[in-house]
């Protein structure tokens, strides 16, 4: 067995397009212990043998939609469309009509959080990849007066 690299993925999975995707991303707002308590989930969802969930959860709904801003949301609409990584973060501008920089910056954001990956082939451009068909945002809003406490950084 190979030593991991690469995000903790062996180094045969060294390029994104080879590590295996469920078809559906889940974009969770999670207490810390609510995200724990997933992983440890997901790890023995794992450790069954059955498919590996792919979650990204933030804190606050405040947080979730810093990050999920329209234009985000529409670059990533632009990414499942297209089949396999995107030519490169300038082309991907192109098809947006949107400026190369702020591209540039989203797509670094959204891989900084996990929910999108960059392809790095023989110094070629980076080719920004989104590996899943769809994108479910699982978020509960409940009333100030619960008696529960909120998703807390």
């Amino acid at each position: 067995m190979s030593d991991p690299d690469h995000d903790g993925w062996p180094d045969k999975y060294s390029d994104p397009r080879e590590r295996p995707h469920p078809d559906v991303l889940r974009v969770t707002v999670e207490s810390f212990d609510e995200a724990f308590e997933d992983t440890r989930d997901a790890v023995d969802a794992v450790a069954d043998g059955e498919p590996r969930p792919a979650v990204v959860s933030f804190a606050t709904v405040g947080e979730l939609r810093k990050i999920l801003t329209d234009r985000r949301i529409g670059l990533l609409q632009a990414l499942m469309d297209t089949d396999g990584a995107a030519e490169s973060i300038s082309a991907l501008a192109e098809s947006l009509d949107r400026d190369y920089k702020t591209v540039h910056d989203d797509v670094t954001l959204l891989a900084k959080y996990g929910i999108v990956f960059l392809v790095e082939d023989d110094g070629r451009a980076k080719q920004p990849y989104l590996p899943y068909e769809r994108i479910r945002l699982d978020v509960e809003l409940t009333g100030s007066d619960t008696g529960e406490e909120p998703a807390t950084a």
